[in-house]
């Protein structure tokens, strides 16, 4: 039958996760379940770091999953459910058939995200959920106080925990120029930069503190973070030093004062 509908049946997912448990775990597998935790590890869809997918949900939703991300799928006769485990994603909603009207709801650790017909973003930080309205609007609703719910528009985002959602700021479309592959930046600080980059590669990227307030602004590729880090040397008085390949500093170049 159809892959997609198969990823509506949650006991045929729980025996997966049942069986999983009883794997003897390799190197290779250990390195993964320490970057996706076991919820993550077994999620209906997930990315490796570096790593994007993108799907069609069997309602014609277009899911695009970032690096080291992991969601559920749940659809019922009632609703429309996606679990974000981790990581981020970027959805462009489908249209429901008349027949059903069932609402769309992305779960995240924080409370959930309803959507009103939509393009927009949603990237679980840990301690709080960023969401960017991009088309259409969202309807945020914090886990621990429902009388918090705000309603983003398009061309907005917020942070939101459980408690409380934040300040509304203007959305920026650059902030999904992940979706093709880049990381466009306007007057970032270097160390945010580093950061960000550091989510699509293996192993350790850090900023040296002696060049973290520098600014940078232009396009990165991501699916070559070392040749994003060329771009930098290039562009900045940085130099990357790497002690192995999997543990990288962006440093000040020999020479160059702060």
């Amino acid at each position: 039958g159809d892959p997609l509908r198969r990823l509506d049946r949650p006991r045929r997912r729980q025996a997966v996760r049942a069986l999983a448990g009883l794997l003897v775990l390799g190197p290779t597998a250990w390195l993964g379940w320490r970057e996706l935790p076991w919820r993550e590890w077994t999620a209906d869809a997930r990315t490796a770091t570096g790593q994007q997918r993108r799907m069609e949900l069997a309602d014609g939703t277009q899911l695009v999953l970032n690096t080291a991300s992991a969601v559920d799928i749940e659809y019922t006769a009632q609703q429309r459910t996606l679990w974000l485990r981790a990581g981020e994603i970027l959805l462009t909603t489908g249209r429901d058939s008349p027949q059903l009207h069932r609402p769309f709801i992305v779960q995240t650790t924080q409370g959930a995200i309803r959507a009103l017909g939509t393009r927009f973003m949603v990237r679980d930080e840990g301690s709080a959920v960023r969401v960017a309205v991009f088309e259409g609007a969202v309807e945020v609703r914090p886990g621990s106080a429902p009388a918090a719910t705000q309603v983003l528009p398009a061309g907005r985002q917020a942070v939101f925990n459980g408690r409380e959602v934040g300040p509304q700021v203007p959305a920026d479309a650059m902030e999904a120029s992940w979706e093709q592959g880049m990381l466009a930046v306007r007057n970032w600080r270097l160390a945010d930069l580093v950061d960000e980059l550091g989510r699509y590669r293996r192993g350790v990227l850090r900023c040296d503190p002696a060049v973290a307030d520098l600014r940078v602004s232009g396009a990165f590729p991501l699916d070559d973070v070392d040749a994003s880090l060329r771009l930098l040397e290039k562009t900045l008085p940085v130099t990357v030093s790497r002690v192995t390949p999997y543990w990288a500093t962006v440093a000040p170049r020999t020479g160059v004062a702060n």
